[in-house]
């Protein structure tokens, strides 16, 4: 009777102590960073001044301007059409800008329907033009007024051309949960961080994160107020309080790429 081969069992160290090698070699492998997103178009607000942008030519840049001011009573609508020069490259792309302001007095609550579809056709009507893109309404709208903002708002999404975003700028404070602001059927939101006052550190530290919707995407921020963009902004409007040059915008690019 022959006796069987001695089983030799094989200690379970080694094995792993190759599994802690590989391990090892794992965590010395340089990981590629991830992918920085690409830095927001930036779009130049250019409002009541000469303004020569002639030197955008050939830059992925917009131009806001302001197109006319609207002051409104409650019973009559006073135009302001914009009289300082704008001298831009050709094939810029614009969008108008239309300011809306409230007299004394005054309050867009009392507006009839009729008198709003009468503002909402003659917002209409400024934008029917070949060189404009899409049409922004400035108006600090009150907390009376919110109802009647988006009865405008609602009437004249009906009357822009086919394909036409319609913005609207906005305060910090719009931009909070259960905001007015989600009711209102526009393609952009843009809040302005800048000229908060004594809350603009709280609202800065808010959205430093990101802005949430319905604001998220854009904002506005000053040249002489500079902050962080946060995370999630892909479109960047820049006020400046004096004239556009070329080093001013060189400066902007720099800011938004660093």
């Amino acid at each position: 009777m022959t006796s069987e081969p001695p089983i030799h069992s094989v200690s379970p160290a080694p094995r792993r102590g190759l599994l802690a090698a590989a391990f090892l070699a794992l965590l010395c492998v340089p990981l590629s960073p991830p992918e920085a997103a690409p830095p927001p178009r930036l779009v130049l607000w250019a409002w009541e001044r000469p303004e020569d942008l002639r030197f955008l030519a050939g830059r992925p840049v917009d131009v806001a301007f302001l197109l006319t001011t609207l002051d409104l009573t409650d019973t009559d609508v006073h135009a302001h059409p914009r009289r300082q020069p704008l001298r831009l490259p050709p094939g810029i792309p614009l969008k108008a800008t239309v300011r809306l302001q409230m007299l004394p007095g005054a309050s867009l609550a009392r507006f009839s329907p009729e008198r709003l579809r009468a503002l909402s056709e003659r917002l209409a009507a400024l934008v029917r033009r070949p060189d404009v893109t899409s049409l922004q309404l400035d108006f600090d709208v009150r907390a009376s007024e919110h109802d009647a903002y988006v009865s405008l708002l609602q009437d004249l999404r009906g009357r822009l051309p086919s394909g036409m975003p319609l913005s609207i700028t906005g305060l910090a404070s719009w931009c909070a949960p259960g905001s007015w602001i989600t009711r209102a059927p526009v393609d952009e939101v843009v809040p302005q961080l800048f000229r908060l006052g004594a809350e603009a550190p709280i609202w800065r530290a808010r959205f430093a994160r990101g802005l949430p919707p319905p604001c998220a995407g854009s904002m506005g921020l000053a040249m002489d107020e500079w902050q962080a963009v946060p995370p999630g902004v892909s479109t960047l409007y820049l006020f400046n309080p004096h004239p556009w040059t070329q080093s001013a915008f060189a400066r902007a690019v720099a800011e938004t790429q660093s």
